[in-house]
């Protein structure tokens, strides 16, 4: 048995992803990562900072999803990427424009933004379900929604951690997913 017929295919699986493209989902991860570890990082100051670095880097995270997935607009969860970046572009604009509106006000929108982000991440997740590494992106909606979740409802680790902190747990599983795709598409064939 060769090679192709014992790893099911793979290439079959990103034919309709570039296999030159697995940088821009790199580039991604690493910019996901990076946004997460800032939002980990700084947000312990005051709310304030944690309005502005959050609305900063998920604006950010926002921007490069988008730029990214016109990089690969024939991979079949094209639409899917373009709307949670521009979820997180909006959402991050939302958050940054409005940093002393009230710690309620802002849980509540930062909640809002990753509802939503982690329904859609869940779609696109279920719309390349042929490909490997599309697990990763089911389980970064799957955080999104309970970072939505906690921040939501108040459970007791939210009074520890800002919502920054919170977030930025979710953008950094959101990086990790795009790095194990981005070498999931280097490892397969053209």
């Amino acid at each position: 048995m060769d090679e192709v017929s014992a790893r099911g295919n793979d290439s079959r699986h990103w034919t309709d992803t570039p296999h030159s493209k697995w940088g821009w989902f790199l580039l991604l991860g690493i910019v996901l990562t990076v946004c997460g570890a800032i939002a980990v990082a700084l947000p312990a100051v005051s709310t304030f900072a944690a309005s502005v670095v959050l609305g900063s880097v998920l604006s950010l995270a926002g921007i490069v999803k988008m730029i990214q997935s016109l990089q690969v607009r024939d991979w079949s969860g094209f639409v899917w990427q373009e709307l949670t970046g521009a979820v997180e572009l909006v959402g991050g604009i939302l958050i940054f424009l409005n940093p002393l509106k009230g710690a309620l006000a802002i849980t509540l929108l930062i909640a809002l933004v990753f509802l939503v982000q982690g329904l859609l991440q869940i779609a696109l997740a279920l719309r390349v379900r042929e490909q490997d590494g599309w697990r990763w992106l089911l389980v970064s909606g799957l955080v999104g929604l309970a970072v939505s979740a906690a921040l939501t409802l108040k459970l007791p680790y939210t009074r520890i951690y800002t919502p920054g902190t919170i977030a930025g747990i979710s953008l950094l599983v959101a990086g990790g997913a795009y790095i194990a795709i981005s070498v999931s598409i280097r490892r397969a064939r053209p």
